[in-house]
């Protein structure tokens, strides 16, 4: 086993065996479960991904909202970003980087890379995935997909399209980062879903095994997006969100109900099922958002 293994399994041991009486780590969890109770709420209706923000000294980055936003509760989030800090110290390795140009960000990069799989744990296919959201730190070992908390506050309007610059271009072949024998697509595909839903009493999240198919969803909007051709070229796509439950749509009402919004890039549309290629790369330019009014009760 090489260094990199032992590492990780050294990590792992310790994030399994810490004291839950350490005082240090018993504030951190506080603030944690603060953070992700409040969310953040923004009123901006488009994101260029051209301010980043470093989540701590020496950490990847991630795309930034105000020139003020807190490193710790930032907007965007990325589990794949965050599960990456294990592994590597180079921020270019990471599969959500931002997009360069005359060395200043212009976009953002979301990548499928290579990653490792050993008794039982890992993938050889880390989907790169950026979303309006959290990360909910004690459980992405153990609960990967349980880990991604998806949505943000949201209270402008009903989102009805979500529209956006992008180029893709997938990776040459597709497989199963956990070597498990299942049927493959031909080809990788980029995903985007947008997602609108209810804040009910406990107050919590939509996440990887949910994000689809919840009841307080209010509605969604979901494409997955083929190589750009030719390679390189921008092309703009508007993802509508359709109703889900036409009953709960026609009773949204921001005086008295509170609503998310999950927005959620990925460079392998499986990527979920540790299904992806490495190599896939969706580039992002910008994100606007447009509403439909906002209902008076």
């Amino acid at each position: 086993m090489n260094r990199q293994f032992i590492s990780l399994a050294l990590l792992l041991s310790a994030l399994a065996l810490g004291s839950c009486d350490d005082p240090i780590a018993v504030k951190e969890r506080s603030l944690q479960e603060r953070r992700l109770k409040e969310g953040v709420l923004t009123t901006s209706q488009t994101f260029d991904f051209t301010r980043w923000i470093e989540v701590s000294k020496g950490a990847y980055r991630l795309p930034s909202i105000s020139p003020d936003e807190d490193a710790k509760n930032t907007y965007w989030s990325s589990a794949s970003n965050q599960g990456y800090t294990m592994l590597s110290s180079k921020p270019t390795d990471f599969p959500v980087i931002p997009l360069e140009e005359d060395g200043a960000p212009r976009g953002a990069i979301i990548r499928s890379i290579k990653g490792f799989y050993f008794f039982g744990f890992g993938t050889n296919v880390i989907a790169g995935a950026l979303y309006s959201g959290q990360v909910d730190a004690s459980s992405l070992v153990s609960k990967p997909l349980q880990s991604t908390l998806f949505g943000q506050p949201y209270s402008s309007g009903i989102p009805e399209v979500v529209k956006f610059t992008y180029q893709y271009k997938a990776g040459e072949k597709v497989i199963h980062g956990q070597g498990k024998s299942v049927e493959l697509p031909s080809q990788d595909r980029a995903s985007v879903s947008a997602v609108f839903y209810e804040i009910t009493e406990d107050e919590s999240y939509l996440n990887g095994l949910t994000l689809q198919t919840d009841a307080r969803i209010v509605a969604k909007g979901y494409v997955e997006l083929e190589p750009t051709t030719p390679e390189g070229t921008w092309q703009t796509y508007s993802l509508r969100l359709s109703p889900v439950d036409q009953a709960r749509y026609d009773a949204v009402d921001f005086t008295t109900k509170k609503y998310r919004l999950a927005l959620v890039f990925s460079s392998s549309y499986r990527g979920a099922e540790y299904i992806g290629a490495v190599g896939s790369e969706l580039r992002l330019r910008q994100v606007t958002l447009q509403d439909r009014i906002k209902p008076h009760h």
